[in-house]
C-alpha cells in the first residue's frame, strides 16, 4: 500500500509546488525571462566563436564615395596569397556577407565586405538618374575597395570577386571592364543579375550559382550568363550543373543548389563548399583544407533569434505586473466579458470587409499614384523620406489607415470598437512596447548585425524610423481596435489576427504585382515581413492572456516593429 501511495503523493506534493509557482507570476517569469537571456547569451557566444582565429576589423575609406567595411583576417599560420571581395545584395549591408567571408578567411583567405551606396552604415545615397548611372556608382564603389585590398596584400596576392544579388552587377561589371587584369583569378556570382553577358575570355574562371527555388527569372539569368560565356546556346545549357572551358584555359560552371531560394543561398553551407572547391581548383589548392560548416554557424544564430523572441512574453508579463496593469480575464469569463463590458461586436464578416476594402482602395490610389518605373524621382511627399520602397509601405498604410478609420467611423457596431484604456493604462502599454522594441533591439538585432544583416539604426535611419512609427501607427491601431470587436465571436481570437495578416500580406503582394517596375524588391523583403507579422500574431495571442484590453500595446508594437525593418534595410536615395 505504502508503495502504491507513493507515486500520489508525489504528485500532489509536485502540483502543490507548480500551485505555489503560479502564485506568485513575477518569481516565475523572471526565471522564465533570466532562463532565456542565458541561452541567447550561449548561443551568441558560439556564433562569435565559430570565427575561430580570424580577425574582423571595421573602418571606413575615405575615397570619392565613403564606403564602411569590414576585413577579415585569417590566423598567420593559415594565411594564403589570396585575397577575395564580396559584394551584397539590395536591401543588404556588408553584414550578410559574414557568414561567407569567415568560411574563406579559414580557408587562409583576407576577405573584404563593404557597403554600398545608401545601404547599412554608407553615409552617400543610392542610385541616380537612370540605371546606368546606378551602375556606374557600384562598380565605383566596389573599385575602390577593391584597389585599397590589392594596395595592401603581397606582391603577387591573387583576387578573387563574388558578388551576390545585386553585388553581382558590380562584380560581373568591373570584370568585364578590367579583361587584361591578371590578379583577377576568379569570378563568382550567386543568384545573379548581371547588366552584361560574360565573353569566352572575361571574367575568368567564372563560377554562377543559383537556389532551387530562387526569384523567378533568376535561373534563367544564370543560364543565358553560362551560355554566353561558354558560347552555347540557351537550350544547350541542362541540369543543375554545367560546365565548360575555353581556349583560354579558363573553368566556366552553372550549379543549381538544392531547396535553396534567394535569402538562404547566401548563409548555407552546401553554397560555401561549392565556392570553395571552385576556388580550390581555379585560384590555389590550400584553399579548402580547413573544415568548415556554416550552417552550425546558422543554427546557433538561430537559437539566438528564437531565445530572443521568446524572452518577449515573460519581458511583457515582467512590465505589466511592474506597472499594474489590469490582467486579463480568466477563460471562463470571456463570454460574460463580451456580453457585458464590451462595445457591441461587430460581425466578422463586416470585420474583415471593412479591413480589405481599405487594404484594396489604398493599393489602387498607390498604384495610380506612384511611377511604374523603378530609376523615376519620387513624387511628393515620398521625397521627403528619401529611403526607396520603405517610403511606399509607409504611405500605403497611411493611406490603408485612414480608410479604416473612415470604416470604423462610418459604422456605429465598429465604431464602438474604437476604444482605449485609460490614459494611464494606455500610457503605460506603449512605454512596455518601446521596452520590448528596445529589448529585441539590443539582442537579436545586435546579433543580426554581427552575424546576418544589419539592423543597426544610425542617426539617419533612426529618424526615419520614428517618421514610420508615427505613420504606420494609426493603422495598426484601427486593426488591433477591429480585431477586438471581432475578438468574441471566434472560439480563438487568434485566427483573427491570423486572418487580418493574410490580408495584409496579399495586399504587399498585389502591391508588387501592379507595380513590378517599381515595387520588385518588396518580394525579397516580403519572406521577412511575413514572419514579423506572424510573430505577432504569437504576441497578440500571449497580450491578450496577460492584459485586459492590450489594443494600446500591440498597435504600437506592431508600428515598432515594422517600421525598425523599413527604417534599417532599405537603400536611403537621393
Amino acid at each position: 500500500m505504502a508503495v502504491l501511495r507513493a507515486p500520489e503523493a508525489w504528485r500532489s506534493r509536485a502540483l502543490a509546488k507548480w500551485r505555489y509557482v503560479q502564485s506568485r507570476p513575477m518569481a516565475l517569469h523572471s526565471v522564465l525571462l533570466g532562463a532565456l537571456l542565458v541561452i541567447f547569451l550561449f548561443a551568441t557566444a558560439q556564433t562569435q566563436a565559430y570565427a575561430g582565429g580570424v580577425r574582423r576589423d571595421a573602418f571606413t575609406l575615405r575615397g570619392a564615395i565613403p564606403t564602411p567595411v569590414l576585413r577579415y583576417t585569417p590566423p598567420a599560420s593559415a594565411q594564403t596569397p589570396v585575397v577575395a571581395v564580396l559584394a551584397h545584395g539590395y536591401a543588404a549591408s556588408k553584414e550578410i556577407m559574414s557568414s561567407f567571408a569567415t568560411d574563406l578567411a579559414k580557408q587562409g583567405v583576407t576577405v573584404y565586405t563593404f557597403d554600398f551606396p545608401g545601404h547599412g552604415a554608407s553615409p552617400t545615397v543610392y542610385g541616380g538618374a537612370h540605371h546606368s548611372g546606378v551602375v556606374d556608382q557600384l562598380v565605383s564603389a566596389l573599385s575602390e575597395v577593391v584597389d585599397y585590398a590589392m594596395a595592401h596584400a603581397p606582391p603577387h596576392a591573387k583576387l578573387v570577386l563574388l558578388g551576390y544579388s545585386l553585388g553581382t552587377i558590380a562584380v560581373g561589371e568591373y570584370a568585364l571592364r578590367h579583361p587584361t587584369m591578371a590578379r583577377l583569378q576568379a569570378t563568382v556570382l550567386v543568384a545573379g543579375i548581371p547588366n552584361d553577358r560574360p565573353s569566352l575570355t572575361t571574367p575568368r574562371n567564372l563560377l554562377v550559382l543559383t537556389g532551387q527555388f530562387d526569384l523567378p527569372g533568376i535561373n534563367d539569368i544564370a543560364r543565358d550568363s553560362i551560355a554566353s560565356a561558354c558560347g552555347a546556346t540557351a537550350n544547350a545549357i541542362r541540369g543543375a550543373v554545367y560546365s565548360c572551358q575555353t581556349h583560354t584555359t579558363d573553368q566556366r560552371k552553372r550549379v543549381i543548389l538544392p531547396g535553396l531560394d534567394h535569402i538562404s543561398i547566401v548563409t548555407a553551407a552546401s553554397t560555401h563548399d561549392t565556392v570553395i572547391q571552385w576556388l580550390s581548383a581555379t585560384v590555389d589548392p590550400h584553399i579548402g583544407r580547413a573544415p568548415v560548416n556554416a550552417d552550425v554557424r546558422l543554427h546557433w544564430m538561430l537559437a539566438g533569434f528564437i531565445a530572443a523572441l521568446l524572452a518577449i512574453g515573460p519581458l511583457i508579463k515582467l512590465l505589466a505586473l511592474t506597472l499594474r496593469l489590469r490582467p486579463a480575464q480568466h477563460r471562463a469569463s470571456l463570454a460574460s466579458v463580451a456580453a457585458s463590458d464590451l462595445p457591441p461586436v461587430a460581425p466578422a464578416v463586416l470585420g474583415f470587409g471593412a479591413l480589405a476594402g481599405a487594404l484594396g482602395v489604398a493599393l489602387l490610389a498607390l498604384r495610380a499614384y506612384l511611377p511604374s518605373s523603378f530609376w523615376a524621382a519620387d513624387p511628393f511627399p515620398f521625397t521627403l523620406l528619401r529611403q526607396q520602397v520603405s517610403a511606399d509601405v509607409a504611405i500605403f498604410f497611411v493611406l490603408a489607415g485612414a480608410l479604416l478609420g473612415v470604416a470604423l467611423w462610418w459604422s456605429p457596431r465598429l465604431r464602438a470598437a474604437v476604444t482605449l484604456p485609460p490614459r494611464r493604462e494606455a500610457l503605460a502599454q506603449g512605454l512596455i512596447a518601446l521596452v520590448v522594441t528596445v529589448f529585441l533591439m539590443v539582442t537579436l538585432g545586435a546579433l543580426s548585425t554581427y552575424a546576418w544583416e544589419s539592423l543597426a539604426l544610425d542617426p539617419q535611419r533612426l529618424w526615419r524610423g520614428v517618421v514610420y512609427t508615427i505613420l504606420l501607427w494609426p493603422f495598426f491601431f484601427a486593426l488591433r481596435s477591429l480585431l477586438r470587436a471581432m475578438a468574441s465571436q471566434f472560439k480563438r481570437p487568434a485566427l483573427a489576427d491570423l486572418g487580418a495578416s493574410v490580408l495584409i500580406l496579399l495586399a504587399l503582394v498585389g502591391a508588387i504585382l501592379m507595380n513590378f517596375g517599381r515595387l520588385s524588391y518588396l518580394g525579397i523583403l516580403l519572406p521577412v515581413f511575413a514572419i514579423i507579422v506572424l510573430l505577432l500574431v504569437g504576441v497578440s495571442a500571449w497580450a491578450r492572456r496577460t492584459l485586459a484590453h492590450p489594443v494600446a500595446l500591440m498597435a504600437t508594437l506592431d508600428a515598432l516593429l515594422l517600421a525598425w525593418t523599413l527604417a534599417a534595410t532599405l537603400p536611403l536615395v537621393a
